[in-house]
């Protein structure tokens, strides 16, 4: 068994490192034809520009196409957003708090500032997006504690500035897929009519949309909410949104973003291997 292993972990380097295989696709031309180019094939100046476009997918600063690498910054600060806005909804419901009543978001951050006020040795202003809020408000439920005392205090302020759901696309929610729950299962449970098409009726999707059912979908609720999902202020978002946001649908485009990221990343390895047989230099 061992040298099965060992045979056949030979053949997968070997194919992973043969460079005469390795391909650049270019984007589809006006008649849906995607060209194709061997890589030992391609000029100096092709590779470079192969290169450079590797590179841009993976770090670009671009506002409306950042790299992966960027994105996936803005994907966990969008996260860390939403648990904010979700953590003073808490607060103002009461739910969180010892004497069970509300704590309105005016009110802590007025305490906040009071307290730091009090302690100012401990609270130096450059550190506030390093300090945990857990420092200055005790029994905090696990999921809360590591919001940072600046993220607190903007949110209080309404300045936690705008979700962008620009990566979230129809088609991304799509994909994801529909799993409902028992209650749901019993909701969409008219006679004649197929689960499927009813949930698409209900969220104004044409028929023609193919929508999955998957264990790791989404149920009826957070698709809805993530169909209806719109460029707003967190503090406009609703709680289904955010809830979903943090906990599912954030989480699944990470994955997305980092399976590119794996993509470009071994694109730049293979056109780094040519480049070496060829003794090319790339900048």
């Amino acid at each position: 068994m061992t040298q099965i292993k060992e045979k056949l972990t030979k053949a997968i380097e070997e194919k992973n490192n043969d460079i005469k295989s390795f391909v650049w696709k270019f984007a589809k031309n006006s008649e849906g034809i995607q060209e194709e180019i061997k890589l030992i094939d391609a000029t100096p100046e092709q590779l470079q520009q192969f290169y450079n476009h590797c590179k841009s997918m993976l770090f670009s600063k671009d506002k409306l196409n950042p790299g992966r690498y960027v994105l996936l910054d803005i994907i966990i600060e969008q996260r860390n957003k939403c648990n904010v806005e979700l953590f003073l909804r808490k607060l103002e419901s009461g739910s969180i708090c010892a004497d069970g009543k509300p704590y309105p978001r005016h009110l802590y951050l007025q305490d906040i500032r009071s307290y730091m006020n009090a302690h100012k040795e401990d609270f130096p202003s450059d550190k506030l997006d390093s300090i945990s809020i857990a420092s200055c408000t005790g029994g905090l439920p696990r999921e809360f504690e590591r919001i940072s005392i600046e993220d607190a205090l903007n949110a209080c302020l309404d300045q936690l500035g705008v979700f962008n759901n620009k990566h979230i696309t129809f088609n991304f929610i799509k994909k994801l897929g529909v799993f409902l729950t028992p209650d749901e299962m019993k909701e969409f449970n008219k006679e004649g009519k197929n689960k499927l098409e009813q949930i698409k009726e209900r969220l104004g999707i044409k028929q023609s949309i193919r929508l999955t059912v998957k264990p790791s979908g989404l149920n009826f609720s957070e698709l809805r909410a993530m169909f209806n999902l719109k460029v707003k202020k967190y503090s406009e978002l609703t709680t289904d949104q955010l809830i979903t946001l943090r906990n599912k649908v954030l989480f699944k485009l990470e994955n997305e973003v980092q399976e590119h990221i794996k993509q470009w990343e071994e694109k730049i390895r293979q056109i780094k291997l040519v480049a070496k047989e060829r003794d090319i230099t790339l900048e």
